[in-house]
């Protein structure tokens, strides 16, 4: 009778440490929201770019290419009929030189070509800047600093309203007092509006005439 005491209070105290063992409440943290890939946020000098007098497109120095790049108009919105002009700048670091246009072998000369739309006529050669002596021993003519072309484009009277681009391949080496770098190749583009013309004749005076 004893021993049967005994196992049923041992059976009840096992009970009841069972039920009263302490619960795990830790919950595992979840993950950090990552930002969605899908939406870029542009750094407030580029938005800024939007409301600057002169559209460009840029291509920027790095750490093997000493010169940065642009193209750009002076608006973007034009008429038909209207002529306006396009500028490639380089900025080419110190004491590094580009080679000019047309320059003679072995040097690889510095290139522009210019990509219009249907409609759209350049009507003279691009304007260059002001060469300077080489550092090299032959001294032959380079761009350094910063060489800026310019270039004047006429939109023909026949070209509808729309959007329209205007794109530039250019090609240039780099060079210092040692060694000329590989030649780098690039193409930038602007955007252009072709709005309605304001010249337009009024009903009125379509059908105006004189009465005697």
């Amino acid at each position: 009778m004893r021993n049967l005491k005994r196992s049923i209070t041992l059976v009840g105290l096992l009970g009841l440490v069972g039920c009263c063992e302490p619960v795990d409440s830790r919950v595992e943290p979840s993950p950090l929201a990552m930002p969605d890939p899908s939406i870029i946020v542009k750094p407030t000098e580029s938005v800024a770019k939007l409301d600057e007098a002169d559209f460009k497109s840029v291509k920027p120095r790095n750490a093997d290419d000493p010169v940065a790049a642009s193209f750009s108009v002076p608006k973007n919105a034009f008429r038909a009929g209207d002529t306006f002009e396009v500028s490639v700048d380089f900025e080419v670091a110190v004491s590094y030189e580009i080679h000019e246009r047309n320059a003679p072998p072995p040097a690889v000369s510095t290139l522009l070509e210019l990509d219009l739309p249907a409609g759209f006529e350049a009507i003279e050669d691009w304007r260059d800047p002001t060469s300077v002596r080489s550092v090299s021993p032959d001294g032959h003519l380079v761009y350094v600093g910063k060489a800026t072309f310019t270039r004047k484009v006429r939109i023909g009277n026949d070209v509808t309203p729309g959007q329209n681009a205007v794109s530039c391949l250019f090609r240039y080496q780099a060079c210092d007092a040692r060694q000329c770098l590989r030649p780098v190749e690039s193409r930038l583009r602007v955007s252009l509006t072709i709005q309605e013309s304001q010249t337009k004749t009024h009903p009125l005076q379509a059908n105006f005439h004189r009465l005697d």
